[in-house]
């Protein structure tokens, strides 16, 4: 078993269990057993995204007053509400919200009234050039406002960037017994592969603590502006020693990022160092893979079931993909199939960047249907729990009461 050599040492104390980062008020929620989780959603506001965020410089898009323009010039020539202008007028509507705040509000009233969130934040500015209104400081700040204003709804997972030079004064703060956040968020295509030696000290505290992680691990469009890298990172050699590896690579197409950053198999030298590691490879191989016909064109999302069979802790959520209507019924069989997708997937919805896919509740209301009660109960109540860490706050009475409905 590899580890690693150093645990990190912190100017101030950090949350060390899991029973420290929750909530008295969500504590109160578990113990009733009816709640439902959604453990990947996003209300961070255009107030954190740099102005280069589509590789130009365009100030607008931290501009309220254009981009409500943009949506209703959009709304304006849609043709009816199922089209794509429209639903980016939506999209740029949620966008524009003046706070966190108003997003976050948004969220908890399109979900039942029962649903706790996971959401994670983004650390855009040390990938993507340009501007921001407000650093990753001040959305620490904020989504700290909105958890305290909501104690049993969110349970916060701060973005780590190891290119971030102040990674660590992040993760201290978030975990400090002020803040109190819960999980950690990694996005490889940023710019750094997943075994960063600055994000491997992390995994060790994570690890130690059951702080659990997720990371973008699929398809997508957002990667960093630039095309040069030396890329620092940690391999495993033939002897199965962790070693530290240089690297320069060169990209220029959106897929070149996708394929070398976000692929779960990079994960692998990560998880052979902190083997019980709480890791959720979200959005299971992304929804291009589950446009393919065979297990051998799906290799992301079967990496990934690999690794769960492999690591006892190792999760992946069915966010974003959850609109594409012919997934719904190739992911049941899978999940009927395999005792591992059906033990370790998690729901998830991705809001609000889904709404570019169609309306928010249409969606989430749609897969629910199709799902049905039992897989909706495994993948939003039980696996969640399992992944954070937080069973046992769940009387034993109920929980076996769910076993006696599912047998």
């Amino acid at each position: 078993m590899l580890k690693a050599k150093i645990m990190l040492k912190f100017t101030k104390e950090i949350t060390k269990s899991t029973k420290e980062r929750v909530d008295n008020q969500l504590k109160s929620v578990l113990q009733t057993g009816n709640f439902n989780f959604d453990v990947h959603a996003h209300i961070f506001n255009k107030d954190y995204i740099p102005d280069k965020y589509f590789g130009i410089r365009i100030p607008f898009l931290v501009n309220v007053d254009f981009l409500m323009q943009l949506e209703s010039l959009m709304d304006l020539i849609s043709l009816d509400e199922d089209d794509k202008l429209s639903n980016y007028a939506y999209f740029i509507d949620l966008v524009a919200k003046k706070s966190m705040g108003e997003i976050a509000d948004l969220l908890i009233s399109s979900c039942p009234p029962n649903s706790i969130f996971c959401p994670l934040m983004m650390d855009f500015k040390p990938g993507i050039y340009g501007a921001v209104n407000k650093d990753i400081f001040d959305q620490l700040n904020e989504m700290k406002t909105i958890r305290d204003k909501h104690p049993s709804k969110f349970l916060p997972f701060v973005a780590i960037s190891p290119n971030n030079k102040a990674h660590l004064e992040v993760f201290e703060k978030a975990f400090s017994k002020d803040y109190n956040f819960f999980g950690v968020k990694i996005y490889p295509s940023l710019g750094y592969l997943p075994s960063h030696p600055n994000l491997m000290k992390i995994y060790e505290i994570c690890e130690h603590y059951d702080i659990p992680v997720t990371t973008h691990s699929g398809s997508g469009t957002v990667h960093a502006s630039k095309n040069k890298f030396k890329l620092n990172y940690y391999d495993i050699d033939e002897e199965g020693k962790l070693i530290l590896e240089t690297e320069r690579k060169n990209f220029y197409f959106k897929k070149q990022f996708e394929k070398y950053f976000n692929d779960p198999k990079k994960w692998e030298p990560v998880l052979r160092t902190f083997p019980k590691l709480r890791l959720n490879l979200a959005h299971f191989g992304g929804d291009s893979e589950w446009d393919k016909k065979t297990r051998n064109d799906k290799e992301w999302t079967f990496s990934t079931i690999n690794l769960m069979e492999r690591f006892p802790n190792v999760y992946s959520d069915v966010s974003y993909i959850i609109h594409i209507p012919e997934m719904h019924s190739k992911f049941i069989e899978l999940f009927k199939l395999n005792k591992w997708v059906a033990d370790r997937t998690l729901f998830g919805t991705d809001f609000y960047m889904i709404s570019i896919e169609g309306h928010f509740k249409e969606i989430r209301a749609r897969f629910v249907k199709n799902m049905g009660e039992e897989i909706m109960h495994k993948i939003s109540v039980e696996n969640p729990l399992n992944f954070l860490n937080l069973t046992d706050f769940v009387p034993l009475n109920i929980r076996e009461q769910w076993q006696k409905q599912i047998l």
